[in-house]
């Protein structure tokens, strides 16, 4: 026999630890995961242990509306149309003007959107679609353009700052018509 051969002796070969190795780190991530999913947020249990229950066994009331929230934009839109008079998609090609009709029809249409869904709370963006032809493009972003500004300048309370967002756009359709998609912010750093 030749004694240059070694004879495979007790242990494991490091090519067989590479797989619990990948066990180990799977799980290790699977932890971490579940810390994530069962806390509020980074850092953020659900449930205090510490608190102690109201006296009268009911649940503590929520907070109260004064108290600020994320300062982050609320993604739920919402979303209103204003018919506006004869031929303003077309006036509105090239320097945007408005009758003053139209003016008041949209800031109407804004303050009545802002009363139903505003909560208290200020608009973080807009975003304006001119309805319009295919043909009247221009024109309709146009008339976006200019609707996004009458809101600003009309109500600037409305808006949390003057670093609010605002975007034309077009939509096809019948045009002398805007849609104004209005999204709230949570809570507006120009009020802390």
């Amino acid at each position: 026999m030749n004694r240059h051969l070694r004879r495979p002796g007790p242990g494991i070969a490091p090519r067989h630890l590479a797989g619990w190795l990948f066990a180990d780190l799977f799980l290790v991530l699977f932890v971490v995961a579940l810390g994530m999913v069962v806390s509020d947020g980074p850092g953020r249990p659900v449930a205090d242990a510490s608190r102690k229950p109201s006296p009268s066994g009911t649940a503590s009331p929520s907070p109260s509306r004064t108290e600020k929230g994320p300062t982050g934009l609320d993604p739920k839109r919402h979303v209103f149309g204003v018919r506006l008079s004869g031929g303003a998609t077309g006036r509105a090609a090239g320097d945007g003007s408005l009758s003053a009709a139209d003016r008041q029809r949209i800031v109407a249409a804004l303050d009545k959107e802002v009363r139903r869904s505003g909560k208290g709370r200020r608009i973080g963006m807009v975003i304006t679609f001119g309805v319009g032809p295919q043909a009247m493009l221009g024109a309709a972003t146009d008339l976006a353009e200019d609707v996004n500004r009458t809101l600003k300048s009309r109500r600037p309370n409305a808006f949390c700052g003057g670093n609010v967002g605002t975007r034309p756009f077009w939509s096809g359709g019948q045009p002398d018509r805007v849609e104004i998609e209005v999204y709230y912010i949570n809570a507006c750093e120009a009020e802390r």
